[in-house]
């Protein structure tokens, strides 16, 4: 496959038409993206898609096969190009945390400043570590630290040298709940005050909406969308997409007179030719009570999930089944089991995509 270069930016990370395999097997299929200086573009994916190989092959650890990857102008790897990772300004942070058992708090981060003059390392591990509220946990040893702490520590080490491009692998996946809200807040604020651009892997959509500027979605080795986390959510451009950021409820049907009949009601299908086959997804929080409505659903079971409720009916398909529905409503509305009750959809939450041939 040939492609025709576009120049490379004079700043932030560029990457055209990467491509990569194992052992034949293709895992990164032309790929190309750019993140500006100081912006956050997660990679969002389910597992296996090529996202961490991604990282790999922009940070140097994997031979570029085809495409270019450059940061600030520079390229990095093309094919006749080729910079060492420990020369090309990226820093690292991996899920796993990677510090130095042997070695204190303030050690861990200046064994990442070996380039920088001697008396500058001490007083930059100190800022750094300010920076992420471990300053004070100089002279501990990383097993005496929680995950939290730790994860906070290799942040510290990674923004230490002043990289260019940060790139974060799934970084926030062996924290709990709670530890994961806190350390994601201070990552953020981190990385929000440096001019660094950032490349983060995730499979977890509301993390990526949370972190990232710009999301780029990947799926099966490609991206499929890019955009802001609003354009990502309100106008997913596929299925796949759609169900990335929420769950949802899948109906399929065939365009007749502009329609779509649903168990949920007719719903209008626009740009669709007459007789084609669609696909019909209605997000859980897109269906609510409606006395007034002809579709209706018996309650199976209801459970209070804090700042929403979630409801499982079951709705007659019209073919002498029924679909099962999940409603996800706001507060403390806890409708009976088996009670029979009317539902409406709110247009906003409400896509139709054209089913391909082997979909259906």
């Amino acid at each position: 496959m040939t492609h025709d270069s576009a120049p490379v930016p004079e700043k932030g990370l560029f990457v055209e038409h990467v491509s990569h395999a194992y052992d034949g097997l293709q895992v990164v299929r032309d790929v190309s993206l750019t993140v500006p200086p100081g912006e956050i573009l997660c990679l969002l994916g389910p597992s296996g898609c090529g996202k961490t190989t991604m990282l790999r092959v922009i940070a140097g650890l994997e031979p570029l096969q085809s495409g270019r990857v450059a940061l600030d102008g520079a390229v990095l790897g093309d094919a006749v190009t080729y910079v060492p990772p420990e020369a090309r300004s990226v820093s690292l942070l991996f899920q796993d945390f990677a510090l130095f058992p042997h070695l204190t708090v303030l050690e861990n981060v200046m064994f990442g400043l070996s380039r920088m003059p001697s008396a500058e390392r001490r007083p930059r591990a100190l800022d750094v570590l300010a920076q992420v509220g471990m300053d004070g946990y100089a002279d501990a040893y990383p097993h005496v630290l929680s995950g939290g702490q730790q994860q906070r520590v290799a942040l510290a080490r990674a923004r230490g040298p002043r990289p260019r491009l940060m790139l974060l692998d799934e970084p926030f996946s062996n924290l709990d709940f709670t530890l994961r809200r806190q350390v994601r807040d201070i990552v953020l604020t981190v990385l929000h005050a440096s001019s660094s651009a950032t490349l983060m892997v995730t499979h977890d959509s509301e993390e990526a909406m949370f972190m990232g500027d710009r999301i780029a979605v990947m799926n099966d080795g490609r991206i499929v969308q890019q955009g802001t986390p609003e354009q990502l959510y309100t106008a997913p451009g596929n299925a796949f997409v759609l169900g990335l950021f929420g769950e949802v409820n899948r109906m399929t049907g065939r365009v007749a007179q502009g329609h779509i009949q649903t168990p949920l009601g007719r719903l209008c299908a626009p740009g669709l030719p007459e007789g084609a086959a669609a696909e019909v997804l209605v997000r859980a929080e897109g269906v609510r009570p409606d006395d007034r409505a002809a579709a209706r659903g018996i309650v199976r079971t209801s459970r209070m999930l804090g700042r929403s409720t979630l409801v499982h009916l079951d709705v007659d398909d019209g073919a002498g089944g029924a679909l099962h529905v999940h409603a996800r409503l706001p507060g403390r509305t806890m409708p009976a089991e088996n009670e029979r009750i009317g539902l409406g959809l709110i247009d906003e939450h409400v896509f139709i995509f054209p089913l391909a041939d082997g979909e259906r």
